[in-house]
């Protein structure tokens, strides 16, 4: 099963965890979020998340797909609004 999007389940219910991957997209500073099995880095000057596994040694690496996830599709995903993503809003790296 692909796991490359789990994190939005945390950010769901854990409303520390949201609030600090509000505070990523709102820095001017490149900035790295890292899970359990997830590293989300945050790049402002080009408006992206990348989204990998933690590591290239984890348990989960096969099952996180790469993305590259534009600012403004990574808030509609966590905000629940998969169907008004832009074409070219999330792609495979």
């Amino acid at each position: 099963m692909i796991m490359s999007y789990d994190f939005i389940l945390t950010a769901k219910h854990n409303k520390e965890f949201r609030e600090q991957l509000d505070n990523a997209i709102l820095s001017d500073s490149d900035s790295e979020i890292c899970m359990d099995i997830h590293r989300l880095t945050f790049l402002p000057k080009s408006q992206v998340v990348i989204v990998t596994a933690k590591s290239d040694t984890s348990a989960f690496r096969n099952k996180i797909i790469p993305k590259r996830i534009t600012y403004q599709a990574f808030m509609k995903i966590l905000d629940g609004n998969w169907n008004e993503i832009a074409p070219g809003g999330i792609t495979d790296i």
